[in-house]
């Protein structure tokens, strides 16, 4: 970490303990310490016999995902909640500090400004069978060197840039998140004209004027519940980048979880329209899961189609990537805030461009692990 990031990290904690010490003298607003913690070990077995992918890559390796969140907020006589929530990477990330912004909540639902996800990629419902570190979609360690890396539902295109976001009261069972984003250059500090002199720049190959949106439905019955989800969001602006395959971007995304006593089902689609020709990602799978107890067995599927530089890998022309996983996973709850998860998983990966060799067109892999995580 260089001196400026230790610097930046070592002020928002020392802000963060001014504000928790102005708020007990004053009986104001209260800081509340949270966060995560996130360990696992894993072995991948890939097929290396043809020197492609996995040949250079270790069979086994050990990672973590760290967070430490910061959230203060009071509740004044008029029954208004104000508050802020702040989140510091709890490892050596690029970026150390994660989401932060300020909300306003009451009777008229709940309105959020600063740096964060937007609705579909903070609110949006996935199929049961997932742990906190294991899922067939993005999870915090995924056991496969293929070159696209994971499924990435539940992602939007709008980054983590300033926005703002207004959450509605909840409607029997119906909630509503609708957000804009000036621009998706607009971040941290590094960034021209972001909390600094003037507006935010936008240079090419960067997309401003973001809307998104998501809608939620929960239902409980004797025994039985529906949990749905869908939505999506769309650049309304792009600066496209010279010659490049570019231009403005969009996602659409939906899933439905039923449950019935302790077993859960659930299925999941999202569709990425790229900027540019030919550059769609087409996502879809499902899970299941049933509960006894303090454990829990999950399985989930995922497939991905990718035409192009979806998603912003490299050209591939005259065809199309497709990646799939399987993966079979248990939980067991040790107690309050603490997980023992583990997965058996099986990846393949197929390139059908017509500028890539036979011999580089598949790639396979099993992966076993197990985790832990933490919560606090």
């Amino acid at each position: 970490m260089d001196m400026k990031k230790l610097l930046l990290g070592s002020t928002a904690v020392i802000g963060c303990a001014s504000l928790a010490s102005a708020a007990n003298a004053s009986d104001g607003i209260k800081l509340e310490v949270g966060g995560f913690f996130k360990i696992v070990a894993m072995g991948v077995f890939d097929d290396k016999n043809n020197h492609h992918f996995g040949s250079e890559r270790n069979t086994d390796s050990i990672n973590h995902n760290a967070e430490v969140h910061f959230t203060g907020e009071t509740t004044l006589d008029n029954g208004l909640t104000i508050g802020a929530h702040i989140e510091l990477e709890g490892e050596n990330a690029a970026d150390q500090i994660d989401h932060s912004f300020v909300y306003w909540s009451g009777g008229f639902g709940k309105v959020q400004i600063g740096t964060m996800h937007g609705p579909l990629g903070e609110y949006c419902v996935l199929p049961p069978g997932s742990t906190a570190n294991f899922s067939a979609w993005s999870p915090n360690a995924w056991g496969s060197n293929d070159p696209i890396g994971s499924n990435p539902t539940c992602t939007d295109v709008e980054s983590d840039s300033q926005k703002i976001i207004y959450t509605t009261p909840n409607f029997s069972g119906f909630q509503l998140y609708v957000a804009y984003t000036p621009d998706n250059n607009a971040e941290d500090y590094t960034q021209t004209g972001v909390n600094g002199a003037g507006t935010p720049t936008n240079p090419d190959g960067t997309a401003h004027q973001t809307f998104g949106t998501y809608l939620t439905y929960s239902y409980s019955g004797d025994g039985w519940g529906v949990n749905w989800g869908g939505g999506g969001d769309w650049q309304s602006q792009f600066n496209n980048a010279g010659h490049s395959n570019d231009g403005k971007s969009s996602d659409y995304q939906t899933d439905l979880n039923v449950t019935i006593g302790d077993f859960a089902i659930g299925a999941v689609m999202e569709y990425y329209n790229i900027g540019g020709n030919d550059n769609n990602v087409l996502l879809a799978g499902g899970g299941m899961s049933y509960t006894v107890d303090a454990w829990t067995i999950g399985l989930q599927g995922s497939h991905g189609h990718y035409e192009g530089e979806g998603l912003g890998f490299a050209p591939n022309p005259g065809g199309s990537r497709d990646l799939n996983r399987v993966i079979l996973t248990g939980n067991y709850a040790m107690g309050p805030g603490v997980s023992l998860d583990a997965e058996l998983g099986y990846t393949w990966f197929h390139d059908s461009g017509s500028d890539v060799p036979d011999n580089r067109e598949s790639y396979h892999a099993f992966s076993v692990a197990v985790g832990s995580a933490f919560t606090f």
